[in-house]
């Protein structure tokens, strides 16, 4: 499994053509998120199309800022100085510009689904402003990654051959011990999602392997929000729900019932060209430490409450009314598949 960083969990959101790197939440309190930016825009082949939007929890007078480090990251690699005004250092960084920020105070943190419903609200108000484009790529990540050489061609290269319009790849990604081996010769193995638990909720439990695909493999209903990749348009119509405070177990699966129900088809990649940081992120001892909030911004109840009435699970919404208001909203399912073609 992939964790998310507790407290300032930092979501990533890009857009190349623009390819919207949405990461599910990148950290500035994260100390990886600045490498995470200088892999993307140092391994990317076309990094002037590369867009990152990073929701940034953190104390600002205890945690460094994930754009500031990056560019300092940026001038090491050019021999330039570091010790300069935050002004000069971002005037001179390259594709800082690209890149912005959403700061929120650790102490307002609420978990994973929260962090990310408020950046699909940031990619809903760019799209009003014609910054973002529903034919644009999107991706959505952590803020603790790395990438294989010209990762950006390759992740769109790699959508369009499951010849899908509709296509959203999706797993857990390798660990980044793997780094090269897409381009070794060897036999490549890549993680499969495709089983679940049932908890208080249904849970997308881990995955299997998968050897030398030709191409994307069709899995449906089991996604995984450590890495999520498609047109813009999957994101603007499925948008995470901002509703489910406190929410780690569960939020995966309803997020993938509703890419199902509104058309979309969830496919394992058959390349890895991102890779994850599981030993670094989850040494960090601020881990889930969001969970100290308590109730902020809802309860973790209400929030279990609503996931379940939004795929009909039982003990949802008691009130009839209620859960009709709540499904029917854009956070509801779909109309072009049903919960039944779901469940068969």
């Amino acid at each position: 499994h992939y964790f998310f960083l507790s407290k300032y969990l930092t979501t990533l959101f890009c857009f190349f053509h623009l390819l919207y790197f949405s990461h599910s939440i990148l950290h500035s309190s994260d100390p990886l998120c600045p490498k995470t930016l200088y892999n993307a825009y140092t391994k990317a082949k076309q990094p002037d199309k590369l867009f990152i939007r990073v929701l940034q929890q953190r104390d600002p007078e205890v945690d460094g800022d994930c754009l500031e480090d990056y560019c300092k990251l940026m001038a090491k690699d050019a021999n330039k100085p570091t010790d300069i005004s935050t002004t000069e250092l971002l005037k001179s960084c390259p594709y800082a510009d690209q890149v912005f920020i959403h700061e929120i105070h650790a102490s307002e943190a609420a978990g994973p689904t929260w962090a990310r419903g408020l950046l699909s609200q940031d990619m809903e108000q760019a799209f009003h402003e014609k910054k973002v484009k529903p034919q644009d790529h999107c991706m959505s990540l952590d803020s603790h990654m790395d990438f294989e050489h010209h990762w950006d061609d390759r992740m769109v290269d790699m959508w369009d051959q499951a010849q899908n319009e509709y296509a959203v790849l999706s797993t857990y990604v390798q660990d980044i011990e793997h780094l090269g081996e897409e381009d070794d010769g060897k036999v490549h193995q890549v993680p499969h999602l495709c089983m679940i638990t049932y908890t208080s909720n249904v849970r997308t439990h881990a995955t299997k392997c998968v050897t030398n695909l030709s191409k994307p493999k069709l899995t449906n209903v089991v996604w995984g929000a450590g890495l999520s990749f498609s047109k813009c348009h999957a994101e603007f119509k499925v948008q995470v729900d901002p509703h489910t405070p406190h929410i780690f177990d569960g939020e995966e699966f309803n997020r993938a019932a509703r890419f199902f129900t509104h058309g979309y088809d969830v496919y394992t990649p058959n390349h890895v060209f991102v890779l994850h940081d599981y030993h670094k992120s989850q040494s960090n001892p601020i881990m889930h430490t969001w969970h100290q909030n308590g109730k902020m911004h809802g309860s973790f109840a209400d929030s279990n409450k609503r996931l379940r009435t939004m795929i009909e699970l039982p003990n949802g919404e008691p009130d009839p009314l209620k859960a009709l208001r709540m499904q029917q909203s854009k956070f509801g399912l779909g109309d072009r598949r049903s919960i039944e073609q779901l469940i068969q």
